[in-house]
């Protein structure tokens, strides 16, 4: 049964789930199994935090997630087909467990954050960018 997102169980079921999808997927799962060796056991607690934080405003996130996507498309060529897979996968996972404002707003929070990658990977590829 669907419900609403509130508590951080729920956060731990959508990350859970949206990686289980990632990790089995042609388009994007090879950047997470082989371009760069992820720690399962540190990745997913940012992960929960990072949501945790965007969702039930938590603000336990700590990272930068610009930087790491910058240093990861140094690794990988990330392209829109890429962040639109992301996105798929995302909403996919959102709609199959969930219901409510909390969905409509990690869409929204998905669709600003893929925005905003797919620029700033395309602004570090100009000469003289700065992060």
């Amino acid at each position: 049964m669907k419900h609403q997102i509130q508590h951080k169980e729920d956060i731990k079921l959508l990350v859970d789930s949206f990686y289980e999808k990632v990790l089995k997927d042609d388009v994007i799962g090879f950047i997470f199994t082989e371009v760069v060796p992820i720690s399962w056991d540190e990745h997913m607690p940012l992960m929960y935090s990072f949501w945790e934080s965007m969702l039930l405003d938590e603000m336990s996130y700590r990272g930068n997630m610009m930087v790491t996507h910058l240093a990861l498309h140094k690794k990988v060529r990330l392209e829109e087909r890429h962040f639109d897979r992301w996105k798929q996968l995302f909403f996919e996972t959102l709609d199959a467990h969930f219901e409510g404002e909390k969905v409509a707003e990690a869409k929204k929070r998905v669709e600003n954050m893929a925005a905003l990658m797919l620029y700033k990977i395309g602004q570090s590829e100009q000469p003289g960018f700065i992060q």
